[in-house]
């Protein structure tokens, strides 16, 4: 082999090797939805509450009481006290851990709606990371927000810790009072919603808002603060609520 053609092969792959680094690197929009992916599951589980898995029965009313022979006039307190010591309290409760056990044991799966694109931040999101991880001194640079820009969801890759979930794109749900009127074919629990995520400089730090609505006036929502822990991935450092109806 002449010495040209040994230098043309180097070159070659000193091109290719350049290549090959380049597309290894992610691209902002790329590196934010591999940080979604990895959080969804954990987020996902936090955000789904079972109303019917609450801890108790919720305490009776001063009218069943008193038709189980408990002075719920004058002292409800004691009432209740009594109440709770009776075989009718232990009765019920049983009934309960019974059907809760029912409800962990349902193999149903659950269905959720889920956006079928995420395209939005909070704009107070930047004061609100930079005041959470106050020690950390962290810088927000403004200047990259890509306010209208986003990314089309794989549902393939929307994963859950909780096993019995399932998403839903939204477009494939009726709009306006049908959604929350109509009786669909599946087990359907409610809509989640979020938000882009806003990083730090160092991109070590992030925030996110997210919500969960299980009818037309019964939800809530949160603002989640993220971080890289020791190891390199992706932890929920604190969820902070917002709003609630």
């Amino acid at each position: 082999m002449t010495k040209p053609s040994q230098i043309l092969i180097l070159i070659m792959v000193s091109f290719t090797l350049i290549n090959c680094e380049q597309k290894t690197e992610l691209t902002e929009l790329e590196f934010e939805q591999k940080v979604f992916y990895e959080l969804f599951p954990e987020l996902s589980d936090k955000m789904y509450n079972d109303i019917r898995l609450i801890p108790t029965p919720p305490p009776p009313s001063p009218n069943y009481l008193t038709e189980k022979g408990f002075d719920a006039e004058n002292d409800y307190n004691k009432a209740l006290d009594d109440w709770e010591k009776s075989d009718d309290y232990r009765n019920r409760l049983n009934d309960w851990k019974k059907r809760r056990d029912s409800i962990i044991t349902d193999t149903t799966l659950i269905y959720i709606s889920f956006p079928d694109s995420i395209n939005q931040f909070e704009r107070e999101d930047m004061h609100e990371l930079i005041n959470h991880f106050n020690d950390q001194k962290l810088v927000v640079d403004s200047k990259d927000f890509e306010l209208n820009s986003g990314f089309k969801v794989d549902f393939d890759n929307l994963k859950s810790d909780n096993k019995k979930l399932r998403f839903k794109p939204l477009s494939e749900f009726p709009e306006r009072r049908e959604f929350w009127t109509t009786k669909y074919d599946f087990n359907f629990r409610g809509s989640m919603s979020i938000t882009r995520i806003l990083f730090d400089k160092t991109k070590s730090f992030g925030v996110l808002n997210t919500g969960f609505v299980k009818g037309r006036l019964n939800g809530s929502g949160c603002r989640v603060f993220i971080r890289k822990d020791e190891n390199g991935n992706w932890v929920i450092d604190k969820i902070k609520g917002t709003w609630i109806s």
